[in-house]
């Protein structure tokens, strides 16, 4: 067109920075479009928070300056949202004061759903969950999560020393009783080994750190808050033999003279419970000492013979 002098020459300059800055704007916009819709995705979350009805609210609730650790679920029922079936159907559980129980069970039978209602974090459909025989939803949960611990099975280490990770939420905690939770938890070597001792800095997610010393980790924090009840989720799961040896040492000094409840899939870690409850079908399948399960040969036997 030019050639035929229909158009300029300074025309087709003219159109092809046109088209330049269009195709560069087009781009720019195809770039902002996952940074679009990440934000998406985090208003829809923090709109379902804001949205959620199941705010805890502990005002005028009795506070629980002391916990024995016995814990009684009574007609429980619990459900997930679209889900046809309850996760839990009328189950009736005692855990006594000082008893160690394991729950046993397939994937997705209800063990985990089970500790997080004896915590706090759900409420059932329909049925009752006593604290020392007060219903939990009359109770301050602050102030009966006091007396819980949890070792989960992934650790959470935080940037900081290793005296930080141990005592975080602890005021004033005293030197003397820091070694004592060193020494129950089985840390010595670990201390011994970090070039600033208890003041070496720990990277995000404890990358420095291996799977048995971060566990070892979580174990010492449960002693430092001397929990009446104590709540395992398969702890030992992700280890080799040799951490694993050290870290049942740690467990049998922690769970001493406490309520403890272990969310278990290695059975073979589980031997020395009181009680073992084996959950699936919405409810307890088989409830007894190892002992007794093995010779009732039902449904723990059946488990323990696939795992041999």
């Amino acid at each position: 067109m030019a050639y035929r002098k229909v158009i300029g020459i300074g025309d087709i300059t003219l159109y092809q920075s046109y088209f330049t800055s269009i195709v560069a704007q087009i781009s720019n916009l195809i770039a902002l479009l996952p940074i679009i819709s990440k934000g998406l995705e985090s208003v829809d979350s923090v709109g379902d928070i804001i949205c959620a009805n199941d705010i805890e609210d502990s005002r005028g609730k009795k506070k629980l300056e002391y916990v024995r650790g016995e814990i009684t679920f009574s007609h429980l029922t619990f459900s997930y949202p679209k889900n046809e079936r309850p996760v839990l159907n009328d189950l009736n559980l005692t855990v006594h004061q000082g008893e160690t129980v394991a729950f046993v069970g397939a994937s997705g039978s209800g063990k985990t759903t089970l500790i997080n209602l004896a915590i706090g974090f759900m409420k059932p459909d329909s049925g009752h969950i006593f604290i020392d025989g007060c219903d939990i939803e009359k109770i301050n949960l602050q102030s009966y999560r006091r007396h819980i611990a949890v070792v989960p099975q992934q650790s959470v280490i935080f940037t900081g020393t290793l005296r930080e990770n141990i005592t975080y939420g602890l005021k004033d905690f005293p030197e003397e009783k820091l070694q004592e939770v060193i020494r129950a938890a089985n840390l010595e070597d670990v201390v011994a080994k970090l070039p600033q001792g208890l003041d070496t800095v720990l990277t995000e997610h404890g990358e420095n750190l291996s799977g048995g010393q971060r566990q070892r980790i979580s174990i010492a924090r449960a002693f430092a808050r001397d929990p009446r009840i104590l709540i395992l989720d398969e702890a030992t799961s992700a280890l080799d033999s040799v951490s694993e040896k050290k870290i049942q040492e740690s467990i049998r000094r922690l769970i001493k003279g406490r309520t403890t409840l272990i969310v278990a899939h290695r059975l073979s870690t589980i031997r020395d419970a009181d009680k073992i409850a084996v959950i699936g079908e919405g409810g307890l399948m088989e409830y007894g000492t190892w002992q007794e399960l093995m010779d009732k040969k039902g449904v723990f036997y059946r488990m323990r013979c696939l795992q041999a």
